[in-house]
């Protein structure tokens, strides 16, 4: 086994660390280089506002006890139709969105940067627009889902899902869920 001296051991540690560095920014930066926007499909539902940020969501089928898979984009989030509407008085409305999807980054990912207590608008597929504040913020293994955040009577919430955690075969291992009442 060859022996350093701890000078040139830092040295070559420092070396590696800049190499790595250096390799995981120009991938980063290809990432977004490479970023082609995938236009969003499907019926308009409404939008989601939150500081400058205002994101068209359309309807999709999320099928029961399925996964939950928005259509494949980053210009739009996904509503589920088979919940409540987001202009609904009772009930859940389930806003999902990918994190990433071909080289794109989501602009809703915003949210996963926020905690309890944060305000956002959502503008309903009537036109009429509907103040919201987070509840709470909370990451989750896939499919540890609360039967309460699917309610289609009872409290009004907005309940909103995106992917989170390690990225192992194809797949995020985990969700980040943010439920919001109305104001």
């Amino acid at each position: 086994m060859r022996k350093f001296s701890a000078p040139r051991l830092v040295a070559i540690i420092a070396t590696v660390s800049i190499s790595a560095s250096i390799s995981l920014f120009a991938i980063d930066g290809s990432v977004a280089a490479d970023c082609k926007p995938v236009a969003a499909t499907g019926k308009s539902a409404g939008s989601i506002s939150i500081g400058s940020l205002t994101m068209p969501i359309k309807s999709f089928n999320y099928p029961a006890g399925g996964v939950m898979e928005p259509a494949k984009n980053t210009t739009a989030a996904g509503l589920s139709a088979r919940h409540m509407p987001l202009s609904s008085e009772v009930g859940s409305s389930v806003v999902v969105w990918h994190r990433d999807y071909k080289g794109c980054t989501h602009p809703l990912n915003v949210f996963m940067g926020k905690k309890a207590g944060t305000k956002f608008s959502v503008t309903d597929e009537k036109g009429i627009t509907t103040k919201y504040s987070l509840n709470s913020v909370k990451v989750i293994t896939k499919g540890d889902y609360q039967e309460s955040w699917f309610n289609l009577i009872g409290k009004r919430q907005l309940v909103m899902f995106t992917c989170t955690g390690v990225f192992k075969s194809g797949h995020y291992e985990k969700n980040m869920v943010f439920i919001a009442t109305p104001l």
